[in-house]
């Protein structure tokens, strides 16, 4: 009798470790799997669209997003307000990194290596590397989705931890969320339509003809409206306004002053291609912004609502100067 129910239990030991290890895997069983996935993912194009939801101090704002990605290495992330309104587009060709905004034709052009830094949170392909490589990632099975959880890198000031959701039977990206210290969900993306493989032709990876395709009559007409300038609504730096300088109509030069001294230029883009060789693509979630340091000051610029931005300081760090820079994007112009 003994015999029979020792062999029980050890059975009924073998079906429970069976079933506990489908249902919870582990990030080492995992790693082979997305490794696989990522090497047969960056063979094929792939097109996706989502949602992704900024929570700012008092406020949030939603972005449309579309990434089209063609292997090996070439891809075009789109960012508006939704399919018909595509404010900037973030495009890496053979040639380099450029940020388009349509519909004012312009153009900015700089180096960098984005996308397997700050960008992999919009391309799939670069999700499933960092899941694959990363050596603090956690994994549950839950409601038909892989769980995984993981430090945000590079760390930054924002956000500290990244949450991402698979389908657990094709892998496919179904969420992507950004918390910061406190637990509290900064960036969410909500994949909506993942579709690989997809074809592209070669002009919709030419910044120039993405330029040149916006609906730029619109854009005139409410470029002739003044915006008025923008003041930062800084927290924890201590800076004050000192001088607003009306340099002509719509550019406007504002100077701040203590510990942290700045200044905040605002002004309408000409149409064209600006270079900025040693340039960096910095992402405010939604919002592409390039930042260029010297020895003597350090200059972040960035497009929003028809509006280009450039501040400049030699006593910030690139964070302290992105954080000013966000809190810019929910106010109105005075």
């Amino acid at each position: 009798m003994m015999r029979k129910i020792g062999g029980w239990l050890v059975a009924t030991g073998i079906v429970i470790g069976l079933v506990s290890g489908c249902g919870a895997p582990s990030s080492q069983s995992m790693k082979p799997k997305l490794q696989s996935h990522v090497q047969a993912m960056t063979k094929q194009n792939y097109k996706t669209t989502a949602t992704m939801t900024v929570q700012m101090d008092h406020s949030s704002q939603t972005y449309y997003i579309e990434t089209w990605y063609e292997s090996p290495d070439v891809y075009r992330i789109s960012l508006g307000e939704s399919p018909d309104k595509i404010n900037q587009v973030i495009v890496k060709n053979k040639n380099g990194m450029f940020i388009v905004s349509p519909s004012l034709q312009k153009v900015f052009r700089f180096n960098g290596n984005w996308a397997q830094n700050q960008g992999h949170i919009y391309l799939y392909t670069q999700i499933l590397q960092q899941l694959s490589s990363g050596d603090k990632v956690t994994v549950k099975k839950k409601n038909g989705l892989y769980q995984f959880d993981m430090p945000v890198s590079p760390a930054n000031d924002v956000v500290t931890k990244e949450h991402v959701q698979l389908d657990a039977k094709t892998l496919n990206p179904k969420k992507v969320v950004l918390y910061d210290a406190e637990n509290q969900a900064v960036v969410t993306i909500d994949f909506k339509k993942f579709e690989s493989p997809a074809k592209f032709q070669t002009a919709d990876f030419n910044p120039q003809k993405i330029a040149e395709g916006s609906g730029a009559k619109t854009t005139l007409a409410s470029m002739s409206q003044p915006f008025g300038y923008l003041e930062p609504t800084i927290t924890g730096l201590g800076d004050k306004l000192s001088d607003m300088q009306e340099v002509s109509t719509d550019d406007y030069l504002l100077r701040y002053t203590g510990q942290h001294a700045f200044t905040l230029s605002e002004f309408r883009p000409t149409p064209g291609v600006a270079g900025i060789a040693g340039g960096e693509l910095v992402d405010m979630f939604g919002v592409p912004a390039i930042y260029n340091g010297t020895e003597q000051a350090h200059q972040l610029m960035w497009i929003h609502n028809g509006v280009e931005f450039a501040l400049t300081s030699d006593k910030l760090s690139m964070d302290q100067m992105k954080h000013i820079a966000i809190t810019t994007l929910g106010t109105v112009g005075k």
